[in-house]
């Protein structure tokens, strides 16, 4: 049901471990005395999870089928996704990770299931322990078995929701390595979130909105490395901030994105993986100036951006 991909290699790819930066500490620094007890408890990864692209995913994503009939985007002419693009700038970021020293497992893509690729949503993984979770569309829910037998084999601990009320998506879930954030919206209710801090009874849980027509937390607001958040520069990301600052015992150093598409960004083992200069031209500078700390890695996914994915979407990292 799941193979272990081969390496791919392009050595013409700006995706390719000669962009992978290591620089100075300059702006955020790590070694303070609260990020030192954040980046004691932040998670170290050695293994991801990401699913192929199917064909369907061009006429029959949920976003699509979004566009098509919700008011919000009347007037909206969305791109369709070249295939053949999606499918090169897949491989690419898949090859990122096993660059960044990680056992990447390789789902392949099922027909059936169009967002398949957006992986993260199924599951959320700390330690040893997994949750599958309980999409709020229900073709995304015929994902979810695969999912769960591929964990299982890894020998991971892995639960699942029950009940037929939750809805619950990894994209609407922030974990910092201290506490949780996760989203009251559209993808994710108050019974998902019950869900979750049963699975994992030693984080505290806290719920951020987040209104329509955005999809998930991650797109507002999103862990950037070890005590970091990285926040639309919008009001969305500001009232992100204000119930993280209201709610959590922690500290956080903001990093305010002005590109909405680049704050969604993977903190692995010290190397930050973000948008490009092409999706992002101001948050690129954000990035090289306030995260100088970490290694950087610019990726692309911008065929699958335009179902409104983003890169962590194509993920899930234990």
């Amino acid at each position: 049901m799941w193979i272990l991909s081969g390496l791919y290699s392009d050595p013409s790819c700006d995706n390719s471990r000669c962009l992978i930066h290591t620089v100075p500490s300059q702006r955020i620094n790590i070694m303070d005395q609260s990020n030192t007890t954040m980046a004691d408890s932040f998670p170290k990864f050695t293994r991801a999870l990401v699913r192929q692209v199917p064909e369907s995913i061009r006429e029959h994503s949920e976003a699509v089928k979004t566009y098509k009939r919700d008011r919000y985007y009347r007037g909206y002419e969305f791109e369709r996704i070249d295939i053949a693009k999606a499918r090169e700038e897949h491989e690419r970021y898949t090859q990122t990770l096993r660059d960044l020293g990680l056992e990447v497992t390789v789902l392949p893509a099922d027909e059936s299931t169009p967002d398949c690729p957006f992986v993260e949503d199924t599951c959320v993984v700390v330690g040893n322990r997994a949750l599958v979770t309980r999409p709020w569309g229900g073709p995304r829910r015929k994902e979810l078995d695969c999912v769960e037998t591929c964990l299982k084999s890894l020998g991971l601990e892995v639960h699942r929701i029950h009940d037929e009320k939750a809805k619950l998506e990894g994209g609407d879930v922030v974990f910092t390595g201290k506490e949780f954030f996760v989203a009251a919206s559209e993808c994710t209710n108050k019974a998902g979130r019950k869900a979750l801090a049963n699975t994992f009874p030693e984080y505290p849980v806290h719920t951020i909105p987040v209104l329509w027509p955005e999809f998930h937390l991650k797109g507002v607001a999103c862990c950037a490395g070890p005590g970091v958040m990285a926040l639309g520069k919008n009001k969305d990301g500001k009232r992100a901030w204000e119930k993280i600052l209201e709610k959590s015992e922690f500290t956080y150093e903001p990093v305010w994105v002005p590109d909405n598409t680049a704050v969604d960004c993977i903190h692995v083992n010290g190397t930050v993986i973000h948008c490009t200069e092409k999706q992002g031209p101001k948050s690129i500078k954000v990035f090289e100036e306030k995260l100088s700390c970490f290694n950087r890695v610019p990726c692309s996914i911008g065929e699958l951006g335009k179902v409104d994915a983003a890169l962590s979407c194509c993920s899930v990292l234990f």
